[in-house]
């Protein structure tokens, strides 16, 4: 598979005036995502064409909108784009040396090519899911002994 930066578009940030359109397209289309309906848009231009969109590339395109409106910068990546051990770093917010030994003790799979370590952005997510999910587990079990020992 090709590296991340492949596989991806730029990330994009809108300027003032696409920010002021994407809040009111993001108004417009908010009720439609929130029925889960599939909707067909009319483009007017030069050539004039209906596009049919499924529902799940509606709720996406409001995503999308919604981050350009508050002028957040806006990716795409692909649950099977491979990243470098420095992306998965990036995208975890830890440093490049802990996501190598998370990988080594089989925490976060991995797929070496020649020296490289490359791992799919789809393991990425679960491991972070994975991650919350502990943590969140900790913290009530902390909750649970604070409230035994009657330190609440």
């Amino acid at each position: 598979m090709l590296a991340l930066l492949d596989q991806t578009y730029e990330p994009i940030t809108a300027d003032e005036t696409e920010a002021v359109i994407a809040k009111k397209a993001a108004e417009r289309l908010a009720a439609v995502a929130e029925a889960d309906q599939d909707i067909t848009v009319h483009v007017e231009g030069a050539a004039k064409i209906a596009v049919p969109l499924p529902a799940k590339a509606v709720k996406m395109m409001l995503a999308v909108l919604l981050a350009m409106a508050e002028r957040k910068p806006v990716s795409m990546i692909p649950h099977e784009a491979e990243l470098t051990t420095k992306q998965v770093a990036d995208f975890l917010n830890v440093s490049r040396p802990y996501v190598c030994k998370i990988i080594d003790e089989g925490k976060l799979k991995a797929r070496m090519v020649n020296r490289h370590r490359r791992v799919k952005f789809s393991e990425v997510l679960a491991y972070e899911k994975s991650s919350q999910n502990d943590r969140y587990d900790a913290l009530a079990e902390m909750a649970e002994e604070t409230r035994k020992l009657g330190l609440e």
